[in-house]
């Protein structure tokens, strides 16, 4: 099943938003939508969801928003690519 992963900071509060849906379907559906309160706990979810998916099913929505966050950037590329931050 191919996976698209919607992240973002959340507007009204703190924390980050993190979607996934199903991406591989004419009619996509929400598989999961969880709520974090730091980059480390979504990291350990992004992980959880490669490791559920496997990388190579899974794709990035790369907003404006997600690209203009280097944080983030740094947290979803680590999580979701075996070869970032490996020697």
């Amino acid at each position: 099943m191919k996976v698209l992963l919607v992240v973002d900071r959340a507007k009204a509060g703190p924390g980050i938003w993190a979607l996934a849906w199903t991406a591989s379907e004419d009619d996509p559906r929400l598989i999961e939508s969880r709520h974090f309160l730091g980059e480390e706990a979504l990291q350990a979810w992004l992980h959880e969801i490669s490791a559920r998916f496997g990388p190579g099913s899974i794709a990035v929505d790369w907003s404006d928003s997600l690209r203009a966050d280097e944080r983030l950037t740094v947290v979803m590329k680590r999580a979701l690519d075996p070869g970032v931050g490996r020697r």
